[in-house]
Protein backbone atom coordinates (compact mmCIF):
# COMPACT_ATOMS: atom_id res chain seq x y z
CA UNK A 1 0.00 0.00 0.00
CA UNK A 2 1.22 3.11 -0.55
CA UNK A 3 2.49 5.64 1.78
CA UNK A 4 2.04 9.52 1.41
CA UNK A 5 4.82 10.56 3.55
CA UNK A 6 5.70 13.62 5.59
CA UNK A 7 8.15 14.28 3.62
CA UNK A 8 6.76 13.91 0.59
CA UNK A 9 4.01 16.50 2.06
CA UNK A 10 6.25 18.96 3.17
CA UNK A 11 8.19 19.29 -0.74
CA UNK A 12 4.37 19.55 -1.87
CA UNK A 13 3.27 22.13 0.47
CA UNK A 14 7.16 24.46 -0.18
CA UNK A 15 6.22 23.75 -4.07
CA UNK A 16 2.39 25.28 -3.34
CA UNK A 17 3.98 28.27 -0.83
CA UNK A 18 6.41 28.98 -3.38
CA UNK A 19 3.58 29.09 -6.37
CA UNK A 20 1.95 31.54 -4.42
CA UNK A 21 5.32 33.82 -3.42
CA UNK A 22 5.94 33.53 -7.32
CA UNK A 23 2.08 34.89 -7.93
CA UNK A 24 2.24 37.48 -5.32
CA UNK A 25 5.61 38.61 -6.26
CA UNK A 26 4.71 38.82 -9.94
CA UNK A 27 1.53 41.87 -8.64
CA UNK A 28 3.95 43.48 -6.57
CA UNK A 29 6.11 43.70 -10.28
CA UNK A 30 3.27 44.40 -12.37
CA UNK A 31 2.03 47.65 -10.18
CA UNK A 32 5.58 48.80 -10.66
CA UNK A 33 5.34 48.08 -14.47
CA UNK A 34 7.71 45.62 -14.38
CA UNK A 35 7.84 42.75 -15.66
CA UNK A 36 11.46 40.34 -15.94
CA UNK A 37 9.59 37.94 -18.94
CA UNK A 38 7.74 40.56 -21.35
CA UNK A 39 8.93 42.68 -23.59
CA UNK A 40 5.51 45.45 -23.38
CA UNK A 41 6.77 48.27 -21.31
CA UNK A 42 3.41 50.00 -21.67
CA UNK A 43 0.98 47.52 -19.58
CA UNK A 44 -2.61 47.85 -20.32
CA UNK A 45 -4.69 48.27 -17.24
CA UNK A 46 -7.06 45.06 -18.41
CA UNK A 47 -4.00 43.08 -18.70
CA UNK A 48 -2.64 44.61 -14.90
CA UNK A 49 -6.56 43.29 -14.15
CA UNK A 50 -6.38 39.94 -15.23
CA UNK A 51 -2.26 39.28 -15.48
CA UNK A 52 -2.14 37.17 -12.15
CA UNK A 53 -5.95 35.09 -12.39
CA UNK A 54 -5.36 34.52 -15.83
CA UNK A 55 -2.53 32.11 -15.00
CA UNK A 56 -4.49 30.65 -12.34
CA UNK A 57 -7.46 30.01 -14.61
CA UNK A 58 -5.15 28.15 -17.10
CA UNK A 59 -3.54 25.88 -14.41
CA UNK A 60 -6.98 24.92 -12.43
CA UNK A 61 -8.67 24.47 -16.05
CA UNK A 62 -5.66 22.24 -16.99
CA UNK A 63 -5.36 20.35 -14.11
CA UNK A 64 -9.30 19.84 -13.79
CA UNK A 65 -8.74 18.44 -17.54
CA UNK A 66 -6.61 15.67 -16.39
CA UNK A 67 -9.28 14.28 -13.57
CA UNK A 68 -12.14 14.93 -16.39
CA UNK A 69 -10.04 12.79 -18.92
CA UNK A 70 -9.33 9.88 -16.21
CA UNK A 71 -12.73 10.15 -15.19
CA UNK A 72 -14.26 10.33 -18.73
CA UNK A 73 -11.56 7.22 -19.40
CA UNK A 74 -12.76 4.96 -16.66
CA UNK A 75 -16.14 5.10 -17.80
CA UNK A 76 -15.42 4.24 -21.31
CA UNK A 77 -13.48 1.14 -19.85
CA UNK A 78 -16.55 0.13 -17.33
CA UNK A 79 -18.60 0.52 -20.50
CA UNK A 80 -17.17 -1.28 -23.01
CA UNK A 81 -16.57 -4.49 -20.11
CA UNK A 82 -12.66 -4.04 -20.91
CA UNK A 83 -10.99 -6.78 -18.79
CA UNK A 84 -7.24 -5.45 -19.06
CA UNK A 85 -7.27 -2.41 -17.44
CA UNK A 86 -9.56 -3.41 -14.37
CA UNK A 87 -6.62 -3.03 -11.86
CA UNK A 88 -5.81 0.11 -13.02
CA UNK A 89 -9.77 1.73 -12.20
CA UNK A 90 -8.72 2.84 -8.82
CA UNK A 91 -6.12 4.70 -10.20
CA UNK A 92 -8.68 6.16 -12.35
CA UNK A 93 -10.67 7.10 -9.63
CA UNK A 94 -7.78 8.66 -7.33
CA UNK A 95 -6.84 10.85 -10.20
CA UNK A 96 -10.45 11.96 -10.84
CA UNK A 97 -10.39 13.08 -6.87
CA UNK A 98 -9.74 16.84 -7.92
CA UNK A 99 -12.99 17.32 -9.61
CA UNK A 100 -14.93 18.92 -7.29
CA UNK A 101 -12.11 21.65 -5.88
CA UNK A 102 -11.07 22.30 -9.81
CA UNK A 103 -15.18 23.04 -10.30
CA UNK A 104 -15.08 24.91 -7.03
CA UNK A 105 -12.11 27.24 -8.17
CA UNK A 106 -12.95 27.54 -11.41
CA UNK A 107 -16.50 29.17 -10.19
CA UNK A 108 -14.89 31.60 -8.46
CA UNK A 109 -13.02 32.85 -10.84
CA UNK A 110 -16.22 33.17 -13.16
CA UNK A 111 -17.59 34.67 -10.40
CA UNK A 112 -15.23 37.55 -10.02
CA UNK A 113 -15.55 38.08 -13.69
CA UNK A 114 -19.45 38.38 -13.07
CA UNK A 115 -18.71 40.95 -10.29
CA UNK A 116 -16.27 42.82 -13.07
CA UNK A 117 -13.38 42.48 -10.29
CA UNK A 118 -11.57 40.60 -12.90
CA UNK A 119 -12.19 41.68 -16.77
CA UNK A 120 -10.91 37.89 -18.60
CA UNK A 121 -14.00 37.78 -19.99
CA UNK A 122 -15.17 40.72 -22.79
CA UNK A 123 -18.59 39.76 -23.58
CA UNK A 124 -19.37 40.59 -19.90
CA UNK A 125 -19.29 44.56 -20.04
CA UNK A 126 -23.00 45.53 -20.05
CA UNK A 127 -22.53 48.19 -22.59
CA UNK A 128 -22.00 45.48 -25.52
CA UNK A 129 -25.69 44.83 -25.37
CA UNK A 130 -26.83 48.77 -25.43
CA UNK A 131 -27.45 49.87 -29.14
CA UNK A 132 -27.19 53.36 -27.24
CA UNK A 133 -23.45 52.64 -26.38
CA UNK A 134 -20.44 53.54 -28.02
CA UNK A 135 -19.12 50.17 -27.34
CA UNK A 136 -22.31 48.50 -28.60
CA UNK A 137 -21.45 45.13 -30.58
CA UNK A 138 -24.03 43.79 -32.42
CA UNK A 139 -22.01 40.39 -32.90
CA UNK A 140 -21.75 39.71 -28.66
CA UNK A 141 -25.99 41.23 -28.70
CA UNK A 142 -27.25 38.89 -31.02
CA UNK A 143 -25.69 35.90 -28.59
CA UNK A 144 -27.30 37.84 -25.86
CA UNK A 145 -29.52 34.77 -25.08
CA UNK A 146 -26.57 32.38 -24.70
CA UNK A 147 -24.02 35.00 -23.17
CA UNK A 148 -25.56 36.33 -20.09
CA UNK A 149 -24.17 36.16 -16.25
CA UNK A 150 -26.66 34.16 -14.90
CA UNK A 151 -27.34 31.07 -17.19
CA UNK A 152 -23.52 30.90 -17.77
CA UNK A 153 -23.21 30.60 -13.67
CA UNK A 154 -25.98 28.35 -13.84
CA UNK A 155 -24.40 26.14 -16.67
CA UNK A 156 -21.32 26.16 -14.74
CA UNK A 157 -22.75 24.96 -11.68
CA UNK A 158 -24.64 22.34 -13.79
CA UNK A 159 -21.12 21.32 -14.60
CA UNK A 160 -19.37 21.22 -11.68
CA UNK A 161 -22.46 19.18 -9.20
CA UNK A 162 -23.10 16.99 -12.34
CA UNK A 163 -19.88 15.66 -13.09
CA UNK A 164 -18.65 16.19 -8.89
CA UNK A 165 -22.07 13.60 -8.50
CA UNK A 166 -21.20 10.93 -11.20
CA UNK A 167 -17.80 10.97 -9.27
CA UNK A 168 -18.49 10.35 -6.32
CA UNK A 169 -21.32 7.79 -7.39
CA UNK A 170 -18.84 5.68 -9.02
CA UNK A 171 -16.42 5.49 -6.18
CA UNK A 172 -19.06 4.69 -3.73
CA UNK A 173 -20.20 2.05 -6.13
CA UNK A 174 -16.60 0.42 -7.28
CA UNK A 175 -16.40 0.60 -3.40
CA UNK A 176 -19.18 -1.43 -2.06
CA UNK A 177 -18.34 -3.91 -5.32
CA UNK A 178 -15.21 -4.58 -3.59
CA UNK A 179 -17.01 -5.32 -0.27
CA UNK A 180 -20.11 -7.38 -1.83
CA UNK A 181 -18.39 -8.77 -5.28
CA UNK A 182 -22.23 -8.78 -6.38
CA UNK A 183 -23.26 -8.82 -9.85
CA UNK A 184 -25.64 -6.28 -9.09
CA UNK A 185 -23.82 -3.73 -7.96
CA UNK A 186 -21.78 -4.33 -11.12
CA UNK A 187 -24.56 -3.51 -13.31
CA UNK A 188 -25.52 -0.41 -11.18
CA UNK A 189 -21.85 0.66 -11.95
CA UNK A 190 -22.54 0.07 -15.69
CA UNK A 191 -25.38 1.93 -15.50
CA UNK A 192 -23.99 4.70 -14.41
CA UNK A 193 -21.28 5.01 -16.72
CA UNK A 194 -23.08 4.79 -19.03
CA UNK A 195 -25.01 8.24 -17.99
CA UNK A 196 -22.07 9.62 -17.33
CA UNK A 197 -20.35 9.13 -21.00
CA UNK A 198 -23.70 10.68 -22.31
CA UNK A 199 -23.95 13.54 -19.50
CA UNK A 200 -20.10 14.52 -20.34
CA UNK A 201 -20.06 13.80 -24.04
CA UNK A 202 -22.91 16.69 -24.11
CA UNK A 203 -21.65 18.69 -21.24
CA UNK A 204 -17.76 18.99 -22.54
CA UNK A 205 -18.59 20.68 -25.60
CA UNK A 206 -20.73 23.76 -23.87
CA UNK A 207 -17.92 23.63 -21.29
CA UNK A 208 -15.28 24.33 -24.62
CA UNK A 209 -17.80 27.08 -25.60
CA UNK A 210 -18.21 28.52 -22.35
CA UNK A 211 -14.41 28.62 -20.28
CA UNK A 212 -12.65 29.14 -23.95
CA UNK A 213 -14.19 29.76 -26.82
CA UNK A 214 -16.75 32.98 -25.18
CA UNK A 215 -13.33 34.62 -24.60
CA UNK A 216 -13.42 35.63 -27.92
CA UNK A 217 -17.48 35.73 -28.71
CA UNK A 218 -16.46 36.86 -32.41
CA UNK A 219 -14.74 33.97 -33.28
CA UNK A 220 -16.47 30.50 -33.63
CA UNK A 221 -15.41 26.70 -34.16
CA UNK A 222 -17.76 23.87 -34.65
CA UNK A 223 -15.15 21.10 -33.87
CA UNK A 224 -13.63 22.97 -30.97
CA UNK A 225 -15.91 20.95 -28.09
CA UNK A 226 -14.25 18.04 -29.88
CA UNK A 227 -10.77 19.42 -30.07
CA UNK A 228 -10.64 20.29 -26.17
CA UNK A 229 -12.22 16.37 -25.29
CA UNK A 230 -10.13 15.05 -26.88
CA UNK A 231 -6.79 16.82 -25.13
CA UNK A 232 -9.17 15.75 -21.75
CA UNK A 233 -8.56 12.16 -23.12
CA UNK A 234 -5.01 12.29 -23.71
CA UNK A 235 -3.93 14.06 -20.32
CA UNK A 236 -6.41 11.67 -18.29
CA UNK A 237 -4.57 8.37 -19.80
CA UNK A 238 -1.31 10.13 -19.77
CA UNK A 239 -1.84 10.62 -15.96
CA UNK A 240 -3.10 7.26 -15.47
CA UNK A 241 0.14 5.95 -17.23
CA UNK A 242 2.83 8.12 -15.20
CA UNK A 243 1.27 6.96 -11.56
CA UNK A 244 0.57 3.54 -12.74
CA UNK A 245 4.59 3.44 -13.96
CA UNK A 246 5.44 5.31 -10.51
CA UNK A 247 3.87 3.26 -8.44
CA UNK A 248 4.62 0.09 -9.96
CA UNK A 249 8.49 1.07 -9.36
CA UNK A 250 7.84 1.95 -5.66
CA UNK A 251 6.42 -1.39 -5.29
CA UNK A 252 2.84 -0.35 -4.42
CA UNK A 253 1.57 -2.04 -7.48
CA UNK A 254 2.84 -5.61 -8.60
CA UNK A 255 -0.21 -6.82 -10.48
CA UNK A 256 1.10 -3.94 -13.36
CA UNK A 257 2.94 -5.46 -15.84
CA UNK A 258 3.91 -4.92 -19.15
CA UNK A 259 1.37 -6.05 -20.87
CA UNK A 260 -0.60 -3.02 -18.94
CA UNK A 261 1.28 -0.53 -20.16
CA UNK A 262 1.51 -1.87 -23.50
CA UNK A 263 -2.38 -1.38 -23.92
CA UNK A 264 -2.02 2.16 -21.84
CA UNK A 265 0.73 2.82 -24.35
CA UNK A 266 -1.78 2.33 -27.41
CA UNK A 267 -4.81 4.62 -25.88
CA UNK A 268 -1.66 6.83 -25.27
CA UNK A 269 -0.01 7.04 -28.98
CA UNK A 270 -4.09 6.47 -30.57
CA UNK A 271 -5.97 9.23 -28.35
CA UNK A 272 -2.24 11.86 -29.43
CA UNK A 273 -3.34 11.05 -33.18
CA UNK A 274 -7.20 11.66 -32.31
CA UNK A 275 -5.92 15.52 -30.81
CA UNK A 276 -4.02 15.73 -33.54
CA UNK A 277 -6.39 14.71 -36.47
CA UNK A 278 -8.85 17.50 -34.91
CA UNK A 279 -6.34 20.04 -34.59
CA UNK A 280 -5.67 19.37 -37.77
CA UNK A 281 -8.97 19.53 -39.52
CA UNK A 282 -10.25 22.37 -37.66
CA UNK A 283 -6.99 24.32 -39.14
CA UNK A 284 -6.92 23.51 -43.10
CA UNK A 285 -10.53 23.91 -43.06
CA UNK A 286 -10.55 27.60 -41.44
CA UNK A 287 -7.10 28.02 -43.31
CA UNK A 288 -8.74 27.13 -46.85
CA UNK A 289 -12.10 29.13 -46.54
CA UNK A 290 -9.81 32.22 -45.52
CA UNK A 291 -12.53 33.95 -43.73
CA UNK A 292 -11.10 36.65 -42.03
CA UNK A 293 -13.15 36.64 -38.81
CA UNK A 294 -11.80 32.98 -38.89
CA UNK A 295 -8.53 32.84 -39.23
CA UNK A 296 -7.83 35.83 -37.09
CA UNK A 297 -7.43 33.21 -34.09
CA UNK A 298 -5.12 31.88 -35.99
CA UNK A 299 -3.13 35.05 -36.64
CA UNK A 300 -3.34 36.12 -33.44
CA UNK A 301 -1.61 33.27 -32.45
CA UNK A 302 0.83 33.16 -34.90
CA UNK A 303 2.07 37.03 -34.13
CA UNK A 304 1.61 36.88 -30.33
CA UNK A 305 3.46 33.76 -29.84
CA UNK A 306 5.74 32.90 -33.22
CA UNK A 307 3.33 30.10 -34.34
CA UNK A 308 3.33 28.14 -31.05
CA UNK A 309 0.02 26.78 -32.68
CA UNK A 310 2.81 24.83 -34.55
CA UNK A 311 5.88 24.33 -32.70
CA UNK A 312 3.46 22.32 -29.95
CA UNK A 313 2.49 19.78 -32.34
CA UNK A 314 6.46 18.45 -32.31
CA UNK A 315 5.35 17.32 -28.14
CA UNK A 316 1.86 16.82 -28.98
CA UNK A 317 1.77 14.65 -32.16
CA UNK A 318 5.72 14.41 -33.54
CA UNK A 319 7.57 13.19 -30.05
CA UNK A 320 4.39 10.37 -29.20
CA UNK A 321 4.05 9.38 -32.79
CA UNK A 322 7.76 8.43 -33.39
CA UNK A 323 8.52 7.35 -29.34
CA UNK A 324 5.24 4.64 -29.16
CA UNK A 325 4.80 3.76 -32.72
CA UNK A 326 7.37 0.58 -31.88
CA UNK A 327 6.05 -2.00 -29.81
CA UNK A 328 8.93 -2.50 -27.74
CA UNK A 329 9.12 0.97 -26.98
CA UNK A 330 5.18 0.84 -25.98
CA UNK A 331 6.54 -1.74 -22.94
CA UNK A 332 9.47 0.26 -21.63
CA UNK A 333 8.45 2.14 -19.00
CA UNK A 334 11.24 4.88 -19.29
CA UNK A 335 10.22 5.62 -22.81
CA UNK A 336 6.54 5.75 -21.96
CA UNK A 337 6.58 7.38 -18.88
CA UNK A 338 8.84 10.27 -20.43
CA UNK A 339 6.46 9.98 -23.49
CA UNK A 340 3.74 10.61 -21.46
CA UNK A 341 5.01 13.72 -19.09
CA UNK A 342 6.35 15.70 -22.52
CA UNK A 343 2.41 14.99 -23.81
CA UNK A 344 1.58 16.44 -20.41
CA UNK A 345 3.94 19.18 -21.06
CA UNK A 346 2.76 19.97 -24.15
CA UNK A 347 -0.94 19.77 -23.61
CA UNK A 348 -0.36 22.62 -20.81
CA UNK A 349 0.92 24.84 -23.73
CA UNK A 350 -1.77 24.47 -25.99
CA UNK A 351 -4.56 24.93 -23.05
CA UNK A 352 -2.27 28.20 -22.50
CA UNK A 353 -2.61 28.76 -26.21
CA UNK A 354 -5.81 28.53 -26.28
CA UNK A 355 -6.97 30.89 -23.47
CA UNK A 356 -4.05 33.70 -22.97
CA UNK A 357 -4.09 35.33 -26.49
CA UNK A 358 -7.81 35.70 -25.70
CA UNK A 359 -7.57 37.50 -22.51
CA UNK A 360 -5.03 39.28 -23.04
CA UNK A 361 -4.92 42.13 -26.52
CA UNK A 362 -1.63 43.04 -25.85
CA UNK A 363 -0.08 39.74 -25.68
CA UNK A 364 0.41 38.20 -22.35
CA UNK A 365 3.48 36.63 -22.10
CA UNK A 366 4.46 33.95 -20.11
CA UNK A 367 5.98 34.61 -16.41
CA UNK A 368 6.33 34.69 -12.54
CA UNK A 369 2.96 34.40 -11.78
CA UNK A 370 2.05 31.17 -14.51
CA UNK A 371 4.60 29.64 -13.26
CA UNK A 372 3.69 30.48 -9.42
CA UNK A 373 -0.20 29.34 -11.12
CA UNK A 374 1.51 25.81 -11.67
CA UNK A 375 3.42 25.11 -8.47
CA UNK A 376 0.40 26.39 -6.44
CA UNK A 377 -2.83 24.49 -8.59
CA UNK A 378 -0.01 21.65 -9.87
CA UNK A 379 0.89 21.30 -6.03
CA UNK A 380 -2.60 21.11 -4.31
CA UNK A 381 -3.92 18.61 -7.39
CA UNK A 382 -0.47 16.43 -6.01
CA UNK A 383 -1.25 16.91 -2.76
CA UNK A 384 -5.30 15.91 -3.41
CA UNK A 385 -3.57 12.70 -5.54
CA UNK A 386 -1.21 11.52 -3.01
CA UNK A 387 -3.83 11.88 -0.49
CA UNK A 388 -6.22 9.82 -1.83
CA UNK A 389 -3.73 6.96 -3.36
CA UNK A 390 -3.31 5.69 0.33
CA UNK A 391 -6.71 4.06 0.40
CA UNK A 392 -5.74 2.20 -2.96
CA UNK A 393 -8.53 -0.32 -3.24
CA UNK A 394 -7.63 -3.60 -5.28
CA UNK A 395 -11.20 -3.77 -7.69
CA UNK A 396 -10.81 -7.32 -6.63
CA UNK A 397 -14.81 -6.95 -6.62
CA UNK A 398 -14.99 -6.77 -10.64
CA UNK A 399 -15.92 -9.69 -12.45
CA UNK A 400 -13.21 -9.28 -14.70
CA UNK A 401 -10.51 -8.65 -11.69
CA UNK A 402 -8.95 -11.96 -12.25
CA UNK A 403 -8.60 -11.52 -16.24
CA UNK A 404 -6.84 -8.07 -15.70
CA UNK A 405 -4.60 -10.05 -12.85
CA UNK A 406 -3.60 -12.39 -15.32
CA UNK A 407 -3.87 -10.31 -18.73
CA UNK A 408 -0.96 -11.05 -21.21
CA UNK A 409 -1.11 -8.66 -24.07
CA UNK A 410 -1.81 -10.12 -27.70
Amino acid sequence: MYQFSKINKKIIIIIMIIGFIFIFLDKILLEKKKNFFSFNKEIKYEEKKNKPWTGLYISIFYFTSISLGSLFFLGIQNVSKSGWSVILHPIMEKIASFIPYGFFMIFIILLLNAMNFIHMFHWMDSDLYDPNSAKYDQIIASKKFFLNIPFFLIRTIIYGLGCSFFYSKIKKISYTLDLTHSLNDYKKLDLISVIFIIFFSIISIFMAWDWIMSLNPHWISTLFGWYVLSSYIVTGIGSITIIAIYLNKKGCFPLFKKSHLHDLSKYLFSSSLLWTYLWFSQFLLYWYGNIPEEICYFLKREEMYNSIHFWMLIPNFIIPFFGLISSQNKTNPKIVFTVSLILLIGHYIDIYNLIAPDVSRGGMKFGISEIGSLLLIGGFFSYILFSNLKELNSAKGNPFFHESKNYKSP
